[in-house]
């Protein structure tokens, strides 16, 4: 499968022109794109080929659920890429405005372009200039996806999606997910999957799980504390998790 980015020049086109082209972010089609810059492709072929997949949308099922599935399908077909070339706004903004167009219009409504707003367009088609890079790569509609993935997928359990699963469940995909990638800790993956797996072992232990939103507060805040005194990186998953749950604990 072949997917396609946005040329630098047409990048900052679409970015500069956004407010004045914003009507059509309604259309059904990207097809007012290729009559915008005429003759000049504003796409190129990335290139790497990736398995054939798709994304989908149903209006009828959990936001959260349909995200995390969109996360393990993306994810399982593009793994190969670098956190370097995942970090790339051309190569996701030109997958928002090309290939995954009807899956964008679909999962934001965009059909009703009175309710189009800007800034939430710059932020899901773009990488938003209002936000650090970093912020940027968990508010575009599909570098989250990836990125969701990325930092959950752990290849030594038996279902290696099993923590992106949880976060489904557990609706922190929704509420949780922006500030935790927020911290500026958390790029650490070892960090990460501590974190994320200790909240996992506390729910299965009956820890009362009425807030979990709360819960992910008090153990990021904790975390934060630790950073303090000790340096994060140099700890395992394991070690994270324990910690975690002892404070968790004593609360």
């Amino acid at each position: 499968m072949k997917v396609h980015f946005l040329t630098e020049n047409a990048l900052e086109a679409l970015r500069t022109n956004l407010t004045a082209n914003l009507r059509h972010y309604a259309e059904n089609t990207n097809d007012w794109i290729y009559e915008y810059f005429g003759s000049e492709n504003p796409f190129m072929e990335y290139k790497q080929d990736f398995p054939e997949f798709t994304l989908s949308f149903n209006p009828d099922e959990e936001l959260g659920k349909i995200d995390v599935n969109n996360t393990i399908v993306l994810y399982s077909h593009m793994k190969s890429l670098t956190d370097t070339q995942a970090t790339d706004e051309r190569l996701w903004a030109g997958m928002c405005h090309c290939d995954f167009w009807s899956f964008l219009h679909e999962r934001w409504g965009m059909s009703n372009k009175n309710m189009i707003d800007r800034n939430n367009t710059e932020s899901r088609y773009f990488f938003s200039k209002q936000q650090n890079k970093k912020r940027s790569l968990i508010t575009n509609s599909l570098s989250r996806l990836w990125w969701v993935g990325r930092m959950t997928y752990d290849e030594n359990r038996k279902d290696p999606f099993e923590l992106t699963k949880y976060l489904s469940m557990s609706g922190l995909i929704t509420s949780a997910i922006l500030p935790l990638f927020s911290n500026n800790y958390i790029s650490n993956k070892e960090i990460f999957v501590g974190l994320i797996t200790a909240l996992q072992t506390l729910e299965n232990e009956g820890y009362d799980t009425s807030n979990r939103k709360q819960m992910m507060v008090e153990a990021t805040k904790y975390l934060n504390v630790l950073g303090g005194t000790y340096i994060l990186d140099y700890f395992t998953s394991e070690e994270i998790e324990e910690r975690v749950i002892k404070y968790m604990k004593s609360l």
